[in-house]
């Protein structure tokens, strides 16, 4: 998905006054009058009037350059502050950012100025990526942020980039609870397993405990009956003595 960043889109440049064409001078009489007139009152009327029109045409044509100057200087700072705008989207999305595009208006010099532009700029999510996603989101927001005054449009976009960064990184924390999840399931089982194997090692050794008692016990049965047989406890403990022949 794709959408743009743009500058404030303009109305158009204010101009103090009304900026028009120099006046031409008015035409002259026809030339049957003039001839009716004579000569005489041509050259009088010729000598008084010429005067007032040439100040009254210099007064008007200085007010109209004042008016078209004004024009272009605003037009000029309008030109600047657009493409600036735009170069700053441009340079900071890099990668995620295409072509700059413009709208002019020309001025009364016939050049044409940018008043507005914008720069389009790939919104979308990476599919099956959450961290992909979420570093691409910062880079949208940096991008929409870039200029010294970002435009409202700037603003949706650089929050439309918080939005798919916030469900970035609840998708990573689902991610990594599920793993630690897997990791702390088999732990348990390995720790079962050797505490079985300790308790069969355990119970192998009080076998062969029991089984060794049992045969020392079994040694020193069939010695004392020797003895007994022999006569030998009769010599160690005459009649009356207490001693069990019991064994």
């Amino acid at each position: 998905m794709s959408t743009a960043l743009s500058s404030i889109s303009p109305p158009s440049v204010p101009v103090s006054g009304t900026y028009s064409q120099p006046a031409t001078r008015a035409s002259q009489p026809d030339s049957s009058a003039q001839a009716q007139a004579g000569s005489a009152s041509d050259t009088a009327q010729g000598s008084s009037s010429t005067p007032k029109d040439t100040v009254s045409s210099s007064r008007q044509q200085s007010v109209e350059q004042r008016q078209e100057q004004r024009v272009l200087q605003q037009l000029s700072a309008r030109d600047r502050e657009v493409r600036q705008h735009e170069m700053a989207h441009q340079a900071a999305g890099a990668g995620i950012t295409g072509s700059v595009s413009y709208s002019y208006e020309r001025g009364p010099d016939g050049q044409m100025y940018a008043v507005g532009g914008e720069v389009s700029i790939d919104t979308s999510a990476v599919s099956g990526d959450p961290r992909a996603t979420l570093e691409k989101a910062e880079a949208i927001i940096r991008a929409a942020m870039a200029p010294a005054e970002p435009s409202s449009q700037d603003y949706r976009v650089a929050a439309s980039a918080r939005a798919m960064a916030a469900e970035a990184r609840a998708e990573l924390a689902q991610m990594e609870e599920s793993e630690a999840s897997e990791e702390s399931g088999e732990e348990p089982e390995q720790t079962t397993g050797a505490a079985a194997e300790t308790r069969q090692e355990d119970g192998a050794g009080n076998e062969r405990r029991a089984e060794m008692r049992e045969a020392q016990a079994e040694s020193m049965g069939r010695l004392q009956r020797q003895l007994v047989e022999a006569g030998v406890f009769a010599r160690m403990y005459p009649p009356g003595t207490l001693f069990s022949y019991q064994v």
